[in-house]
């Protein structure tokens, strides 16, 4: 599959059903559009995985180890694998994550 509308995929729950991610997979890549409610807590927590997160709507508090920001549309995190990160949505969001290698837990 060369194209692909994310949001039109099946629907994904992570962290309890509190966040709605729709996951699109290369052999080495995942790639997701996530939806998120205003005042949602994203919990602190790592994974092997290399990770982008670039916020199309909305506005994020987010943490990269020791570093806060507030995110806003055109803003990227970068996070290398390993590296404690999560935060709070400031208000709904939508944001574009990308996983490197893919993240089979999200098939």
């Amino acid at each position: 599959m060369s194209f692909v509308t994310l949001a039109s995929l099946p629907v994904k729950e992570i962290f309890g059903g509190t966040i709605r991610g729709y996951y699109a997979h290369l052999d080495k890549m995942t790639v997701g559009e996530v939806v998120l409610q205003a005042n949602t807590p994203v919990p602190m927590h790592n994974h092997p995985h290399e990770q982008v997160t670039y916020v199309i709507e909305g506005r994020f508090e987010f943490t990269v180890g020791t570093e806060t920001r507030i995110l806003e549309p055109g803003v990227a995190a970068l996070i290398p694998g390993g590296v404690m990160h999560g935060g709070k949505t400031l208000t709904d969001c939508r944001v574009l994550d990308i996983f490197v290698p893919v993240l089979e837990e999200y098939r």
